[in-house]
């Protein structure tokens, strides 16, 4: 008996807790399984001999690691990762053994089992944002096959339901829930350009072909995880050490998820307010959904709703007119009167090119329309006045730089105060030479501060952030693009594990700029109009496609990996808004859009694919891709450069190709004159660009929600400063109410729209299911 106990006592100190027990028996009997397969011959497949390496650490692990820390997780979830994906990939050639999926279950165990996070990284934070996060991507990927454009609101609000149901709510774990749902959706969409357009255009391919000898569901798959995967990982970072120049754009798609997030958690008021915007969203946007489907027909967008009680009303095509969406007139509010304004200007140039170019015919759909030469051209010319206007602005910026001589004497005195910056001046020099010799003198230590800077990271990666409060240094950004080139180049170039599909190492090296500079206005455009704007990237993307003549496959899995590679970054920088706004620190920030990368790609990649092979491909009715059909056009027109053939001359046959040049160009001079007048009066030409590219329907929508924002500043004009003899003067600033309120209300009915949308979508999917069974 006294044995007995001690062997118990012995237990008990090896298991200090019942938790630890259950998952060293759990990870035991893994082992023994593991075991008698390698015994009946599983040796040979080296998948189950990895999986008894890992089930013999995590069995270690859970008695004698103390629990693991944030760093450990990701390394453990980046282990699950890479095992899972290799050993797919490999399937082609090794079969995929069942006792990976459980190494890989037990890494996930462990981290979730034993993990102790910091708030608001908490368990229930995390494990609510991967359930959004599914059914998030799931309706992002939704919309994008659909439509083409997606609005990523909603998971704010599905995210405080289920924390609600789970304990108190939390505006910042919340926000950790919106991270990981809307970076999930964000990375899968940034490859939904692509991917179709394989489809459509290059049926022959075995890819995207079911119907081909060679087509592998397996090979699919694994090629859209491992080009979302690949790009993901990359970009994350790719613009972290230039998030201030994006913190205090308006992020329109922002403000009303942090509106929403800390009201739900406050006063009364607010929470009545969001409330009301909620209820009448999900109120008319159930109703109109539940009369399409009982009616059969489409009241997207007015006066064509009114079709079949007002004949004349089919005279204007669905995508003319007044979109019947509450969301878009919350999307107006936030963006702002002047950025709705802009974007309807571009709006009204393709409603004309429909009136006097397509006679005004409603039977030309929105993905015929779009394809027009001249939307190309107009929107080209707009771009040219952005990237002039910024690198104008940045010479502007410099010239502001230059110190007065009072200036000067300043700072040479501060320098010459302190000993260990300071600096002997030798030689005079003028005002404007001053900061040129500091940059020149930093520039000196620059590889040596770099090296301290990799030591400081790779010893201590949180103490590093601490130090510097979260800022990240600029040389970041070209490390995560060399490493992506440098594994590209080995995948696509030397492997070459997919058919048809072997990319040019050069066109990596060449186009890296290109991403930069893809990356910098997408995020541009997203900060100022809150639109992810596919076709902007691809606009950028344009020389990289000249400078090859290479397969439509190649061209466009290119793209998708830029596509990705920005999404990512972008995903980043909106999340580090958000939780400035609602109190997240950018460390947490970042640890949640990581695992919501993770989460795009695994589910993301799954659900792509489900849709692919359940709708029998892409392009037909149910998923037209109209952005996919876009862009295949633009590569298919830039393809015929080679034959001397400018983007769609091939649409004017029989007219001698000088006067569809110059008819051409007018239209993009015309674009380059009114970005370049936008320029002038300080406002957005990328607002412009955008409302070319998005349907007239959207853009009266987003008018209407410009208007109301309008509405409620020009009431709130500034007081006059008030005075009183013998007293100093002071300023009383008089805050309007009705902006608050007005703000989130229009937060909820964002909210709402979504929520209905995803219940909807969520529904058809289920149906499709169940009827095929």
């Amino acid at each position: 008996m006294k044995m007995t106990h001690l062997t118990l006592r012995r237990l008990r100190g090896i298991f200090p807790d019942s938790t630890r027990a259950l998952l060293a028996g759990i990870f035991l009997a893994g082992i023994v399984y593991l075991l008698y397969v390698i015994g009946e011959g599983g040796w040979v497949n080296p998948g189950v001999v990895i999986a008894l390496i890992i089930e013999v650490a995590l069995f270690y692990m859970s008695i004698f690691k103390q629990p693991p820390d944030n760093l450990e997780l990701g390394v453990l979830s980046l282990i699950a990762l890479a095992y899972l994906s290799i050993s797919w990939l490999l399937s082609v050639i090794v079969p995929f053994h069942h006792t990976v999926l459980m190494a890989t279950a037990g890494l996930l165990v462990y981290g979730a089992v034993l993990a102790e996070p910091k708030y608001p990284l908490t368990k229930r934070a995390l494990g609510t944002g991967l359930l959004v996060g599914v059914i998030m991507t799931f309706l992002g990927v939704w919309l994008a096959l659909k439509l083409g454009v997606v609005f990523l609101v909603g998971a704010e609000m599905l995210g405080a339901i289920l924390l609600s149901t789970a304990g108190g709510y939390t505006a910042q774990e919340n926000t950790i829930v919106v991270a990981i749902a809307n970076s999930s959706a964000m990375v899968s969409i940034g490859v939904l350009i692509t991917f179709p357009a394989i489809a459509i255009f290059e049926p022959g391919n075995p890819l995207f072909n079911m119907t081909h000898v060679d087509y592998s569901p397996i090979v699919t798959l694994s090629f859209i995880m491992l080009v979302t995967g690949l790009s993901a990982f990359f970009g994350i970072i790719l613009l972290a050490p230039f998030r201030d120049r994006f913190e205090h754009e308006a992020w329109p798609q922002v403000r009303p998820q942090a509106f929403t997030i800390n009201s739900i958690g406050g006063d009364i008021r607010a929470k009545k307010a969001v409330g009301i915007g909620i209820a009448g969203s999900a109120a008319w946007t159930g109703t109109v959904k539940a009369t399409e489907s009982l009616a059969g027909a489409n009241l997207s967008s007015f006066p064509n709703a009114l079709a079949q009680a007002v004949p004349a009303a089919s005279a204007i095509p669905a995508w003319i007119g007044i979109s019947n969406s509450p969301m878009m007139a919350g999307i107006g509010f936030f963006v702002g009167w002047k950025r709705a304004l802009v974007m309807a200007m571009g709006s009204v140039a393709s409603l004309l090119v429909w009136v006097f170019l397509e006679g005004a015919n409603p039977a030309i759909k929105y993905e015929e329309h779009i394809k027009r030469a001249e939307i190309i051209y107009i929107a080209l010319g707009v771009f040219v006045t952005v990237i002039a206007g910024d690198f104008m602005g940045g010479r502007k910026k410099k010239r502001d730089e230059l110190m007065t001589p009072e200036e000067f004497e300043k700072q040479a005195a501060t320098a010459f105060t302190h000993k260990e910056r300071g600096m002997t001046v030798e030689i005079p020099h003028k005002s404007d030479e001053l900061p040129q010799m500091m940059r020149v003198k930093g520039e000196l230590l620059s590889i040596e501060m770099i090296r301290e800077e990799i030591r400081e990271i790779v010893l201590n990666p949180r103490a590093y952030l601490v130090s510097r409060r979260g800022r990240l240094p600029p040389w970041i950004s070209f490390l995560s693009l060399s490493l992506f080139i440098i594994v590209g180049i080995i995948v696509f170039w030397f492997i070459q594990p997919f058919p048809g599909v072997q990319i040019h190492w050069l066109l990596f090296i060449v186009g890296t700029p290109i991403a930069l500079i893809s990356v910098y206005f997408t995020a541009r455009a997203m900060s100022e109009t809150g639109m992810l704007a596919g076709y902007i990237s691809d606009i950028v993307a344009i020389p990289a496609i000249l400078l090859f003549k290479v397969s439509f496959v190649v061209i466009t899995t290119f793209m998708s990996m830029l596509g990705a590679l920005q999404v990512a970054a972008i995903s980043l920088l909106a999340h580090l808004k958000l939780g400035r706004l609602t109190g997240v620190r950018g460390r947490s920030i970042l640890v949640a859009v990581i695992i919501g990368a993770m989460l795009g790609t695994t589910m993301g990649s799954f659900i792509t694919y489900t849709l692919f092979d359940t709708y029998n491909g892409f392009g037909g009715k149910d998923l037209p891709s109209p952005a996919a059909q876009l862009f295949g056009f633009l590569v298919i027109s830039l393809q015929g450069i080679g034959e001397l053939q400018l983007p769609g001359m091939n649409q004017f046959e029989g007219v001698h190709p000088v006067l569809v040049f110059i008819y051409l160009l007018s239209f993009a001079i015309g674009g380059f004159l009114a970005g370049r007048e936008l320029n002038r009066r300080g406002m957005s030409p990328m607002s412009l660009v955008v409302g070319v590219l998005i349907p007239p329907a959207t853009a009266t929508a987003i008018l209407i929600g410009g208007y109301i924002n309008y509405r409620i500043q020009k009431q709130q004009q500034p007081q006059e400063p008030v005075s009183s003899t013998g007293l100093p003067q002071q300023q009383i600033e008089i805050q309007d109410a009705d902006y608050g309120r007005a703000s989130r209300i229009l937060s909820g009915i964002v909210a709402g729209e979504a929520v209905v949308t995803v219940v909807w979508v969520l529904s058809t999917a289920i149906a499709v299911i169940f009827s095929t069974l």
